[in-house]
This record gives structure tokens, C-alpha cells and sequence, in this order.
């Protein structure tokens, strides 16, 4: 039987793979493959970047990626499988990062989005993120980036 319980925890650099297939498929359709295993397995040993995983039974349903700068963070990636998206895994995913963030002492989060993806753009927009801008050609000279910001207060992250 399919459970819909989801655990959310730091990646491993053995879930590497995973992340990066399903970056591949659900992110970066229509692109080169940019978020490799190899890149993705970096990330995971990065002291500057987080990178979590939402698992159901010890399968990677979701993910996201996060890099933590001085006064900034940025928000690389975040994806949730097709079949497991408006179940709350994806704000779960955002708010722990975000804690991450806030906890270090960051007070503000950046991220790009495809100009085409409603979807995310509702996502991250329902979230407190404002567009500030288009940034023409960003993916691959293929298609443009909305590029959206949020100040981080510890109040607004587990709303």
C-alpha cells in the first residue's frame, strides 16, 4: 500500500542521483542537463549550500537546494515529483530552508524561475515572493527568468 507520510531531512550524497533525474525531468525539460548527479553531489558537500529531500519510504519525492551567502540566500532548485505535488511537501521543503536561512542570521531570499512555469510563479508567489524583474535569455538563451525575492522573518516560515 502507497503511504503519503513524507519525511523531510538533509540530502546524502547517494540521494545525488535522484535529485538530479528528477531536476532533469520536472525543471530543466527542453534544456541541457545542467543539475548533474556530479553537481548535485557538490552541493550536498557544500558548507554553504543545504540541500533536502522530502522521502516516502526511502524514495525521493521531493527536493530543494539552497545556497547561504553573507546577507543573502538563493534558492537553486525545488522541485516536488508530479504525483506527489498539493500535498504541502513543496512549502515544507521552502519553510525548512528558509528556517536555515533565517537561523544563520539572513534576512532576505532570491531564486529564478522559467518565464513560462504559472505554476511556480504561483507558488513562490503565494509564498511572499515578489517578481522584481525579467532577466532575458537566463536559461540557455532559451527562455527568459523571472527573478523573485523575499525578505525572511521567522514569523512568516511556518504559516
Amino acid at each position: 500500500m502507497h503511504t503519503r507520510q513524507t519525511d523531510i531531512a538533509l540530502a546524502h550524497v547517494n540521494d545525488a542521483y535522484s535529485i538530479a533525474t528528477m531536476s532533469r525531468d520536472i525543471i530543466e525539460h527542453g534544456l541541457q542537463w545542467n543539475w548533474t548527479p556530479e553537481r548535485v553531489g557538490r552541493c550536498v558537500l557544500s558548507p554553504d549550500i543545504n540541500v533536502v529531500t522530502a522521502k516516502n519510504a526511502g524514495e525521493v519525492v521531493g527536493f530543494g537546494i539552497m545556497y547561504y551567502g553573507y546577507s543573502k540566500a538563493h534558492l537553486n532548485l525545488l522541485g516536488v515529483d508530479v504525483t506527489w505535488r498539493s500535498l504541502g511537501i513543496g512549502h515544507r521543503l521552502l519553510a525548512w530552508l528558509e528556517h536555515c536561512a533565517v537561523t544563520a542570521g539572513i534576512e532576505h531570499c532570491q531564486l529564478e524561475v522559467r518565464e513560462s512555469n504559472e505554476f511556480a510563479r504561483n507558488f513562490y508567489s503565494h509564498h511572499g515572493y515578489q517578481e522584481i524583474e525579467i532577466v532575458p535569455g537566463y536559461y540557455q538563451r532559451k527562455e527568459n527568468a523571472i527573478r523573485m525575492s523575499r525578505g525572511l522573518q521567522i514569523t512568516h516560515l511556518f504559516e
